[in-house]
């Protein structure tokens, strides 16, 4: 059993193993998934306001109708690109956790590794720095604007992490099932929505430069929000 939150594993996964976006029109096919990765090598070189449709269905060797077909008008094609990366992202978080069922399993420490993993890995995103490097203002309004079509999926992937946790926790109170399903997911929304400002506002605050020092973060906020003790 690994520490991994399974409803990510749901959302990340299509029905042929490989990885499937959701955003405003559900999840997409491999075909899909494909022209939305070179969707996002062609912004990550031009930038959001040097890259149309055009250049995105030439790079992806289908026509403009067919790229309209596919994944809609260009504000679509956005807000795929970028469910695409926060699920990529979120992914990449679940697999830096310690397996629950392992002896070196610690709850603080798990908390700790949902943040320190999601600030490491948004800095090491590639398509997150070149955006910023190349149209960072443009940019930042595009990742705020598109926020609705992936915060319902990052909540039901930190409200299963949430109670992956709870149930892990030899502390954690008595809870019914319905306060676990509404609180993991009150709660699940409120983290979820602070782990995307820092999509949002990568070099915004809080500002924090170390391992140490996100971890200090987490412990101080994250990890009285999240253990129910």
């Amino acid at each position: 059993m690994s520490g991994t939150a399974s409803s990510a594993s749901t959302n990340a996964e299509g029905a042929d193993g490989g990885a499937a976006v959701i955003g405003g029109n559900g999840a997409h096919d491999a075909e899909d998934i494909r022209i939305i990765e070179v969707a996002c090598s062609v912004l990550a070189e031009r930038g959001i306001k040097g890259s149309s449709t055009d250049d995105i269905a030439r790079a992806a060797g289908v026509t403009r109708v067919t790229l309209y077909r596919r994944l809609g008008t260009r504000d679509q094609v956005l807000r795929a690109i970028y469910a695409h990366e926060a699920q990529r992202l979120m992914m990449s978080v679940n697999a830096r956790f310690t397996p629950f069922s392992s002896l070196e399993w610690d709850p603080v420490q798990h908390v700790e590794d949902l943040l320190v993993g999601t600030v490491f890995d948004i800095r090491e995103s590639e398509l997150v720095r070149r955006l910023i490097e190349v149209d960072k203002i443009e940019t930042m309004a595009v990742l705020a604007g598109q926020s609705d079509s992936v915060l319902g999926g990052i909540t039901e992937i930190v409200a299963e992490f949430l109670r992956n946790i709870w149930n892990a926790d030899v502390h954690t109170r008595p809870m019914t099932d319905a306060e676990v399903r509404d609180l993991s997911r009150e709660v699940g929304s409120v983290v979820g929505r602070f782990l995307h400002s820092l999509v949002v506002m990568p070099d915004g605050p809080p500002v924090v430069t170390s391992e140490d020092e996100i971890r200090a973060l987490a412990r101080r906020v994250l990890v009285p929000m999240i253990l129910q003790r």
